[in-house]
């Protein structure tokens, strides 16, 4: 039997869109504003953003008003557009590890 990749992963990632900008520790490095959750789970989310971001690098997303420190695990092309789909990796694990009304999460309709 074929192990899928929810499988192999260490917490089960639910699909949830939400508008997130994010900020990059970098001092030239500005607030990236086009960005938006694919995933989440209680270790991190996969974003799509149009902006320039590398792995390893410490990154802010914005899920809330209280920014969550995250390190970028792996990028990837977005297709024909130039966005980038990013994993990200939460350097402290969210409170309650899944989005739930009483979270302040909203995610996008």
């Amino acid at each position: 039997m074929r192990l899928s990749d929810q499988d192999l992963r260490r917490d089960k990632r639910v699909r949830f869109t939400l508008r997130a900008p994010l900020a990059t520790e970098s001092s030239t490095g500005g607030p990236i504003e086009d960005v938006s959750t694919i995933d989440l789970s209680g270790s991190g989310l996969r974003v799509r953003l149009s902006g320039q971001i590398s792995p390893g690098q410490i990154v802010e997303v914005f899920l809330s008003k209280r920014p969550e420190r995250c390190r970028v695990v792996w990028t990837s092309s977005g297709g024909a557009n130039r966005d980038l789909i990013v994993g990200l990796e939460f350097i402290s694990p969210l409170p309650g590890s899944q989005p739930s009304p009483s979270s302040g999460l909203r995610p996008l309709i």
